[in-house]
């Protein structure tokens, strides 16, 4: 990370401008991730079909600057741009991944603008203890195909899609959590071990715009001799697109335990894709420093639907090899089951199958 101080003799210089300039701090910092993605699929099916490579390249970077200033009156102030461009095998379009301005004094902190929401921010997933494209990086990875059409399923670089019966995601977070939406989050000031937080999102101003989501988060942190933890919890309260429609729930709880090299995370989330359908999900691994940079890590998924049979079980294992400051290396190797149940068609069928990621990555 870069910082940059600018005060009243580094602007003048440029410009004129009053002696009473404030001071800002300003942070510039950046990550990049490199991957080699080798798929091996258990049905030839669109992009999967025989003779296909099933492997690719891929990158992610994120550049990201931070302003603050301190006010005469203790007030910390501040604003966020986090740029992102990511894709395969050619260079896309750079999106604001997050943009938020903050405030932060004795009440706590306030966040405005496009960020993640409270329920992201205090909960755990037990893919954490994986590499940077585990399950909760892909966001869907093993949860059946794009199942919508043969165009759609030959267009998709993924086995994700957007199933709308009963899996909603693969890791056990918050899944209906506010992820780079414009909200507004509190966050207290911690009490002892406690942390909590809130979030509002206003879905918009159309009519089937209606789905505003309340978000709640809250971490405690615990020690015991040698062994130190965490407690994690969210729930979201989702309103109906429509007016009229049935609100929605989710919720996620979490422990996170360390203990010398050992770590371990067990988590469990419900997700409702609707007033009838709910996604259930389990997550648990183990993280053991071997030391010398090396890491290793395995986790495991359940996946399923409250009715209708559609279900997906991941065992992951990966490997963290740390080559020199700022720049990591990572082996993971995922494989799974997906069961389509009522899901099932000619685009989305049953699937056993595994991949393996290879990635670099630097952070500056």
């Amino acid at each position: 990370m870069r910082k940059l101080l600018l005060g009243t003799t580094a602007l003048a210089a440029a410009v004129t401008l009053s002696a009473n300039t404030v001071l800002a701090d300003v942070s510039i910092s950046g990550a990049m991730e490199w991957t080699y993605e080798s798929r091996d699929p258990g049905v030839a099916l669109g992009n999967y079909a025989s003779g296909a490579s099933n492997d690719d390249f891929s990158s992610d970077t994120n550049v990201k600057m931070t302003f603050t200033n301190k006010t005469d009156s203790g007030l910390t102030i501040g604003m966020v741009l986090d740029m992102e461009t990511d894709g395969d095998n050619a260079a896309s379009s750079i999106d604001a991944d997050e943009q938020y301005m903050f405030i932060k004094g004795g009440f706590g902190e306030i966040q405005l603008g496009m960020n993640d929401g409270a329920g992201d921010q205090l909960t755990r997933t037990a893919s954490d203890l994986s590499g940077p494209d585990a399950n909760s990086d892909n966001g869907g990875t093993y949860t059946g195909r794009l199942g919508t059409s043969a165009a759609a399923t030959a267009a998709s670089d993924h086995f994700s899609g957007t199933n709308t019966t009963g899996l909603a995601d693969d890791n056990a977070d918050l899944i209906g959590d506010i992820n780079d939406k414009n909200n507004i989050t509190y966050l207290m000031p911690a009490i002892g071990g406690l942390s909590l937080g809130v979030s509002y999102m206003d879905a918009g101003d159309s009519t089937t715009a209606n789905g505003d989501m309340t978000v709640f988060g809250a971490k405690y942190a615990f020690e015991s001799g040698a062994v130190t933890g965490t407690l994690h919890y969210g729930n979201a309260s989702i309103g109906g697109a429509s007016a009229g429609d049935g609100s929605r729930n989710s919720d996620s709880m979490g422990v996170d335990v360390t203990s010398g090299p050992f770590r371990a995370v067990f988590a469990q989330a419900n997700h409702d894709m609707s007033t009838a359908v709910t996604t259930e999900v389990t997550d648990y691994g183990v993280q053991y420093d071997l030391g010398n940079g090396i890491v290793l890590s395995a986790v495991g998924t359940q996946i399923e639907e409250n009715t209708g049979g559609e279900t997906s079980d991941i065992t992951t294992i990966g490997l963290k090899y740390n080559i020199a400051s700022g720049l990591d290396a990572y082996l993971t190797y995922a494989d799974y089951d997906y069961k389509a149940g009522d899901a099932a068609s000619a685009t989305n069928p049953d699937d056993d199958g595994s991949v393996t990621y290879i990635t670099v990555k630097a952070a500056f």
